[in-house]
């Protein structure tokens, strides 16, 4: 299986957005002609791609333009066409084991197919999938015509595409393939505002697949963003041309600092965003509990509130005490912002509790950035085999450390 958002409508207090570069398709489809509006943070759409080629002739037509490649043959009345074509057309890397005599696709993440890669041997009728080197039959009742090699390259049948997510029609000496490229256009990554919550919008053209909104949280993957509406989309679609899209919107709280942000969708390209939430004054800023629940469980002296401003290597006392007989032990654990996400920092540090339940431990970070302290009940066993032990993450506190005599 595969692989697994121009502006926000940021509702008081826009400062500044800064465009980062973008990775994006091998062919955009233009934007212009869509009905963007201010709150869209992304758009999702289908491109169009064609291939045209004759029997015999060293060259194709991508999308209008001439290629040169190595021809499409015919072959006991079935047509083969060069595997390298689809590298060619950037529907995945084609690579070569000697190893195993075979040749497999990689297929790019912005191609729809059932299959993230797909093995191939010359003259054997069968599809294969790849393990430690080893390679395993991957449906023994679904034979193919065996592909075969000439003049170094690897022919497979025209009859496999549409396994491929390639659609191909034969006519009048004439072969066409069409497929569409998923698209997940950023048009804004990065903005910076005052405001707690912020509201927007993705341009979702139908077909492509449902899209969500999603908090990034680093070596913990990512979490669904609960919004007390949910996403809320358009009932009338929007028709441009022969295509039809829907508007999805969305909304969600912003801790302080960076917010890394993921319009996700589940089986295509996806579109990450970071919104940069200044605090003026933290000392409004709360304790971010997990749930509000988890307030009458745990109760905090030092800090009071939910952000700091500290200067590197100054230490960071976290005192309170702990209300429920569930928590037998409180860890502190370190997030730095880095490379578009959260990421652990250090080892997790160990808070002690005396006989009333009270709590006192402090933490120092050295490094000038922004942070996450994470206050978690420690490991207990909770079975299962990849994961036997676990933690609890009760509640955070951002913190921004800045240089030395700053």
């Amino acid at each position: 299986m595969r692989r697994i958002i121009t502006k926000l409508l940021i509702c008081a207090g826009l400062l500044a957005s800064i465009a980062l570069p973008l990775q994006v398709g091998y062919a955009q489809a233009s934007i212009s002609e869509l009905p963007i509006i201010e709150n869209d943070a992304a758009v999702f759409q289908l491109i169009s791609h064609k291939i045209s080629a004759k029997l015999n002739k060293s060259s194709i037509t991508l999308d209008s333009e001439s290629l040169k490649a190595s021809p499409l043959l015919m072959k006991n009345g079935n047509l083969y066409l060069p595997i390298k074509w689809l590298e060619l057309a950037h529907v995945g890397k084609i690579m070569k084991s000697t190893k195993t005599n075979s040749y497999w696709v990689e297929f790019s993440p912005d191609h729809p197919t059932y299959f993230s890669t797909i093995h191939f041997k010359p003259d054997s009728p069968k599809l294969y999938t790849e393990s430690n080197g080893k390679l395993t039959v991957l449906d023994d009742a679904q034979k193919i015509l065996p592909p075969f090699m000439k003049n170094n390259t690897l022919y497979v049948p025209v009859s496999m595409l549409p396994r491929m997510g390639i659609n191909y029609n034969w006519s009048q000496g004439t072969l066409q393939l069409t497929w569409s490229e998923m698209s997940a256009k950023v048009l804004h990554p990065v903005y910076t505002t005052e405001a707690g919550r912020i509201t927007f919008s993705s341009l979702v053209q139908k077909g492509y697949g449902e899209v969500s909104l999603m908090q990034r949280l680093g070596p913990d993957g990512m979490l669904a963003v609960q919004d007390s509406k949910g996403s809320k989309t358009n009932d009338k679609s929007i028709k441009i041309g022969t295509r039809e899209f829907n508007r999805v919107e969305f909304s969600v709280d912003l801790r302080p600092g960076p917010n890394p942000l993921q319009i996700h969708s589940s089986d295509n390209p996806s579109a990450d965003i970071i919104v940069n939430r200044i605090v003026k004054d933290p000392s409004l800023i709360p304790v971010r509990y997990t749930h509000d629940t988890y307030a009458n469980n745990l109760v905090f002296n030092k800090p009071t509130q939910g952000y700091l401003r500290v200067q590197a290597g100054e230490a960071i006392e976290i005192s309170g005490s702990v209300i429920t007989e569930y928590i037998q032990s409180l860890g502190l654990e370190l997030m730095k912002f880095q490379n578009g996400d959260y990421q652990t920092s250090g080892n997790r540090t160990v808070v002690q509790m005396n006989e009333n339940r009270e709590f006192n431990g402090s933490i120092a970070i050295n490094e000038p950035g922004s942070y996450l302290i994470k206050i978690l009940s420690l490991d207990v066993f909770v079975g299962g085999e990849t994961s036997p032990y676990s933690s609890e993450k009760w509640a955070e506190i951002a913190v921004e450390v800045l240089p030395k005599g700053k």
